[in-house]
């Protein structure tokens, strides 16, 4: 027997029963007290042997095959890892502990709390990572409807207030025009991660992190194609714009113009 067919849904009539209860409403756990589970998950136990498994945003079962497909097909990953990962654990026998130190965690705790902060948590219906922000036109519709209506009321807000409270505000924006682009200009006008060129000889400097931080810094390179150096480079200026060095940063930068 394949993989394939060993997944296959089993339609008989408990199943059936089950799925048309869910169908009309029903929670799982009603359902499980009228085929007299102790609890649901028992009743998972029983539809994970006729190859379902628990939809949470479905509320229902649906085939497994049909979530291992959905995951082979899922393109927009944040990050090559977090396409290994998944794929690694779609393979049959999967081993969570060995994927953690295949990909190079320390062990799957990590593994968890790294794609987490990618926008996955685990699964144990699919016995998988899923994405935590799935997307769907309705959702788009909503948000852009509420986007809209906020929009609309803040214009509606500014219209019927005193419009010269504001002045002052965009008359000082006017006077350090020039200023505030050079802050924000290189980085924000087009989206992009800026680069510098700067004097000076290069000198090794050790800093030390969590391992958390140093793994993030490692993807953000491989994923921007941007060596470490050039990340903290950017980071220290930017750092040193934010909180009292600007003239001294538009002194290091002026001499490499």
């Amino acid at each position: 027997m394949t993989k394939a067919e060993a997944l296959q849904p089993i339609y008989d009539d408990k199943v059936k029963g089950i799925l048309k209860l869910l169908g009309e409403g029903f929670s799982r756990e009603e359902v499980a007290e009228q085929y007299r589970y102790s609890t649901y998950r028992s009743m998972d136990s029983f539809m994970s042997r006729r190859n379902f498994v628990w939809d949470k945003r479905k509320g229902t079962y649906v085939p497994a095959d049909a979530i291992k497909a959905s995951l082979e097909t899922m393109m927009n990953f944040p990050s090559d890892r977090v396409r290994r990962i998944v794929m690694e654990l779609n393979k049959e026998g999967a081993d969570l502990k060995q994927i953690a130190l295949k990909v190079g965690f320390e062990n799957h705790l990590e593994m968890a709390s790294y794609m987490k902060s990618k926008g996955f948590e685990w699964s144990h219906e699919s016995g998988n990572y899923l994405s935590t922000s799935p997307t769907s036109p309705n959702a788009e519709e909503t948000a852009a409807t509420v986007s809209s209506d906020a929009s609309l009321e803040s214009s509606c807000s500014i219209v019927n207030s005193d419009i010269q409270q504001f002045l002052p505000l965009l008359e000082w924006l006017a006077t350090n025009r020039e200023g505030i682009k050079s802050l924000l200009g290189a980085s924000v006008a087009s989206g992009q991660i800026p680069r510098f060129t700067l004097s000076g000889t290069f000198v090794t400097k050790s800093v030390h992190m969590t391992n958390t931080l140093d793994l993030m810094v490692r993807d953000f390179s491989k994923e921007k194609n941007i060596n470490q150096r050039e990340i903290f480079e950017v980071a220290l200026i930017e750092f040193f714009q934010k909180y009292g060095y600007e003239r001294e940063v538009e002194t290091l930068l002026q001499q490499n113009v």
